[in-house]
């Protein structure tokens, strides 16, 4: 594999970011030898549907019958009961495939379903290897228009939800719809937490430091998230799942240049847990347990790796 440069007559339309692999950071070393490792997180968010006046909403969201991405409006089953189904069927279809496949996995509960939902939080986590925390609700987010105060407030309550329900602590976060704020990484830390999900900043865990010291962003990617391939752009689940093999043998074939890499992969329950979509899962979990140049990896082991 080689390093692509953009020639010298390239349109450049964002000459801000850089463009090349940082070799001043040693390269990723992980045990046994392997190439890559690979971390599943599986989503439960639950939907409220008459949320309080004073939370902050997503300006849109995908899920429900049809292309509407706008919030939906009180009552509408069709959209609602789509998220509802990820509770109640979808999760258990991705957990059952992933104990087949001796896969370990983390499950992100809000703390709306893990409160709301019956036996949710405690048959996760005795199923899974890891609960993460994924705030308030789906469609309750962080946002800057929160004082310093409300948002210490909303995440200490969101772990202290799911944590009591699920009889279990937890290290992690997952902000819902990936919507933060300047001020909520140092906020975790100071909560205790010691990894987040919600930045796909790099092909490697990402230790920070100033007031988030101690904190590290697990990057889960956006373009293998299953929600923004098969909802927002809309691709068939084929092509998605081919998108899968092809990322993962991409990132394994740049071991020699790059050293060993890291793949944070986001599935949903009202998503990859449909019927419709399930064996893209059942192929790709059996695909990354049998590979000889994949380490699986729980969320908080990944970390952990330096």
């Amino acid at each position: 594999m080689t390093l692509i440069t953009h020639p010298a007559d390239a349109t450049v339309f964002a000459p801000d970011l850089p463009r090349s692999y940082d070799t001043s950071r040693a390269p990723l070393e992980l045990p046994g030898g392997k190439k890559l490792a690979v971390s599943i997180l599986l989503h439960a968010p639950a939907y409220v549907d008459v949320l309080p006046a004073t939370a902050s909403k997503p300006m849109s969201m995908a899920g429900g019958v049809g292309r509407d991405s706008g919030e939906p409006k009180h009552g509408q089953v069709a959209r609602l009961s789509q998220w509802d189904f990820g509770l109640t069927c979808g999760i258990w279809r991705l957990l059952s495939i992933a104990e087949r496949n001796g896969v370990p996995i983390g499950v992100a509960l809000d703390a709306y379903g893990a409160a709301n939902v019956p036996g949710l939080a405690a048959e996760t986590a005795a199923r899974a290897q890891e609960i993460v925390i994924r705030g308030a609700a789906a469609n309750s987010i962080l946002s800057a228009s929160m004082t310093a105060q409300e948002e210490r407030d909303y995440i200490a309550r969101a772990r202290d939800a799911v944590e009591r329900e699920a009889g279990t602590s937890s290290t992690g976060w997952f902000s819902p719809e990936r919507a933060t704020t300047p001020r909520t990484t140092a906020l975790l830390r100071e909560e205790g937490f010691e990894w987040f999900g919600e930045w796909p900043v790099d092909e490697r865990p990402v230790p920070l430091d100033g007031p988030s010291s101690g904190i590290t962003a697990v990057p889960y990617s956006l373009e293998t998230e299953d929600v923004f391939e098969l909802y927002t752009r809309g691709i068939p689940f084929s092509d998605y799942e081919q998108l899968l093999v092809d990322t993962i043998d991409s990132l394994v074939s740049g071991f020699d240049v790059t050293g060993g890499r890291f793949l944070g992969l986001s599935m949903f329950g009202w998503v990859s847990g449909q019927a419709c979509f399930a064996g893209v899962a059942e192929r790709t979990f059996a695909m990354l347990a049998q590979h000889p140049d994949v380490l699986l990896v729980t969320p908080q082991e990944a970390a952990a790796l330096r």
